[in-house]
């Protein structure tokens, strides 16, 4: 199992808190941007996470004129302040609470021990401190803003296996092979902020199409189905098209090296001939199957005509999944198959 949708959210605003909170405080939540879509997603975040208890919560506005921008957070206290170099209003969030912020270290900790949480921590770290640059003769690179070097940062840009360097002179990780805006992309590790996902699929979409080594597809594509993947997946981990990304398929399965399972509509491939690929209404007919039916008896159940039924029915017999005995009853086989349901 993944991690939930929510979980992505926590993580990726503990990407955005260490990249622009107060992470030294040990009495407050802070956190400050002049993003509003991303301090939106800080307090609907922060406010649902921590919703069973009571805190008091303020957001600081800064800007040349102290003009009072209008947000719709009805559990905040507003401040308006001047300051002359503020370029456009920017805000901070902040909980004064010295038991929240115990727990929220914890939940950092936490968060940051999780492999699957990874890329979404890095994604909001890079809405904090990150930025897309575009130079002269077609120069793109992705930076990180930091003055020193953090063994934290290392960690999430070395689990994804992304190549960098840190300039101590310009304070800046730097990564800037087609490798890494490919992890990049695979992994939206730009889109938490909008003028950041923009410029950069804008240039990533720009680069050539490469000159792959030989086998470079085939090779990368049967190492990649070790997971069950769609063709459409695939196209876009390879960032190749769909055509050509299917002939690949088409030839690996020709040999018989991987294998691939309808799924409504939808092709899925793997080269694990172990598992077996279902939708959850062939599962739930071996759920009906724990005891042998008729074709009649599950058509009733399911309430589909008889015919609906057996072709169901039949489609995991070719599974081998399911048998008919003599007795015209249907019964579920064992198997030491993984089964993975879609």
């Amino acid at each position: 199992m993944g991690p939930t949708k929510f979980e992505e959210q926590v993580a990726e605003c503990v990407g955005l808190w260490l990249a622009e909170g107060s992470t030294t405080s040990k009495s407050e939540i802070t956190f400050t941007n002049n993003c509003l879509e991303l301090i939106d997603l800080f307090y609907n975040t922060i406010n649902e996470l921590f919703r069973a208890y009571s805190f008091n919560q303020r957001i600081y506005v800064y800007s040349k004129d102290g003009q009072e921008v209008k947000l719709p957070y009805n559990k905040c206290a507003f401040k308006y302040y001047v300051h002359q170099r503020a370029t456009r209003p920017y805000f901070i969030f902040r909980i004064a609470s010295v038991e929240l912020i115990k727990k929220w270290k914890v939940v950092i900790n936490e968060t940051l021990k999780e492999n699957s949480l990874i890329p979404f921590v890095l994604r909001g770290f890079f809405a904090g401190e990150g930025n897309v640059y575009e130079g002269k003769r077609s120069v793109r690179v992705l930076r990180i803003s930091q003055k020193t070097r953090k063994d934290f940062i290392d960690n999430l840009l070395n689990s994804l296996g992304l190549i960098f360097s840190f300039e101590e002179g310009n304070r800046n990780y730097i990564l800037s092979s087609k490798h890494n805006w490919d992890i990049f992309a695979r992994y939206n590790l730009a889109d938490l902020h909008p003028n950041k996902k923009e410029k950069f699929w804008r240039l990533y979409n720009s680069y050539k199409e490469e000159h792959y080594k030989k086998n470079y597809l085939y090779l990368g594509i049967y190492k990649e189905l070790e997971e069950p993947l769609t063709t459409l997946q695939l196209s876009k981990r390879f960032n190749r098209s769909f055509a050509r990304i299917q002939d690949v398929l088409v030839l690996l399965k020709k040999e018989g090296k991987i294998y691939n399972f309808r799924v409504q509509s939808r092709d899925y491939w793997v080269n694990n001939r172990e598992i077996i690929i279902i939708s959850k209404i062939k599962n739930n007919y071996l759920d009906v199957l724990k005891q042998p039916k008729l074709t009649s008896e599950i058509a009733k159940a399911f309430k589909v005509d008889w015919k609906s039924s057996f072709r169901r029915l039949n489609e995991l017999k070719k599974l081998n999944l399911v048998q008919i005995g003599e007795d015209n009853k249907w019964k579920k086989k064992s198997t030491k198959k993984k089964i993975i349901v879609f």
